[in-house]
């Protein structure tokens, strides 16, 4: 039985609908992020990764969390996930969101360990450490795309390969660019100093209580 339909409605103008399974309560308190962003990770992970291991999936919810405190992202994890950073059609950052298919999940399993998933690592007393180290692209190792040359490999985990800037830091024009392959790359800016390990410390850290869902 499901109950609990939340309606999510991202910056591209369509709504995200995800049912709640009745035995899955997401948190009134204790998180980093609303519970829409929380869902948007959730549906993320769901579409993106639920074939991987949990070392996997914690990987790929992470690269949404390193860009959310990236300043060339956005800080919303929604905005983060349904982003088209080159304008093109079928070009969105994560796919799912722009394939044309449902956004609704079919594998009721699948769907609660995503949710669990996405509470863990957005708690404010998550100690789940980022697999990735601060890798803010990934891509199945199904697909090679242009893009990956220009970037620095981090870690391959399970069916994704993980990436970080290069030994120059991509400056915003650059990152956006990365869709369409059409980036130039010269000197910028050097390299930030590593984020904490968790999100949750990040938004302690970041001056940003209001954040901070209903504490």
């Amino acid at each position: 039985m499901l109950v609990a339909v939340i309606a999510i409605a991202p910056t591209r103008g369509e709504a995200f609908p995800a049912e709640i399974p009745h035995d899955i309560v997401l948190p009134s308190e204790g998180l980093v992020v609303s519970r829409e962003e929380l869902v948007c990770l959730a549906l993320n992970d769901y579409f993106e990764a639920r074939g991987e291991s949990m070392r996997g999936r914690v990987a790929v919810a992470q690269v949404v969390l390193n860009r959310a405190r990236d300043g060339r992202f956005p800080r919303d994890l929604c905005k983060v996930v349904t982003q088209n950073l080159s304008g093109q059609k079928f070009a969105c950052q994560f796919s799912w969101t722009c394939d044309g298919r449902s956004d609704e999940p079919q594998d009721l399993v699948a769907w609660r360990q995503s949710l669990i998933l996405a509470i863990a690592v957005t708690r404010v007393t998550n100690g789940i450490s980022d697999p990735t180290e601060g890798a803010l692209w990934y891509h199945a190792d199904s697909v090679s795309p242009g893009w990956a040359s220009r970037l620095a490999e981090v870690v391959a985990i399970g069916g994704h390969t993980f990436y970080a800037d290069p030994d120059e830091r991509l400056d915003a024009d650059m990152v956006a660019a990365m869709d369409d392959g059409t980036a130039a790359f010269g000197q910028v800016a050097a390299v930030p100093a590593p984020p904490p390990p968790t999100f949750a410390e990040w938004v302690e850290t970041d001056g940003a209580p209001e954040q901070i869902a209903q504490r």
